[in-house]
């Protein structure tokens, strides 16, 4: 009797092997390459997606600025397809407008040990006195 033929999966070689050390250097590689790849682009005056900033927008820093861009082509590139001209006007509008709030906060300086400005107390339905 014949023996059928045998599927060489676990052939090494016509298959490369890849160790887990390679495999970390290479994710490594590929995690700093999109970091380093968005920022840059943020950073450009113009929209990779053709918006231009309205011209009634907050001061701004640059760095905010750029930070807009930034989540601004984030959005655009998950769903930027799905959005007419206006919504992504409106999502431009939001983020630009939301900045300046998250600027403010950034600047209020708070330490771990700092306690809160209001103690959370639970509400039994009972008064104490």
């Amino acid at each position: 009797m014949a023996r059928p033929p045998q599927n060489d999966r676990h052939d090494t070689s016509t298959t490369t092997t890849i160790s887990r050390r390679s495999f970390g250097y290479l994710a490594l590689g590929a995690a700093a390459s999109v970091t380093l790849v968005q920022p840059s682009r943020a950073l450009s005056h113009s929209s990779a997606f053709g918006e231009q900033p309205p011209p009634n927008q907050p001061a701004l820093s640059p760095a905010s600025v750029a930070e807009v861009e930034m989540k601004f082509n984030d959005v655009m590139r998950k769903y930027g397809s799905r959005l007419s001209d206006e919504q992504k006007a409106d999502v431009r509008k939001v983020l630009t407008d939301t900045q300046s709030g998250l600027e403010k906060m950034r600047e209020f300086l708070l330490q771990n040990g700092d306690q809160p400005a209001a103690v959370f107390r639970v509400y039994s339905g009972k008064e104490t006195k």
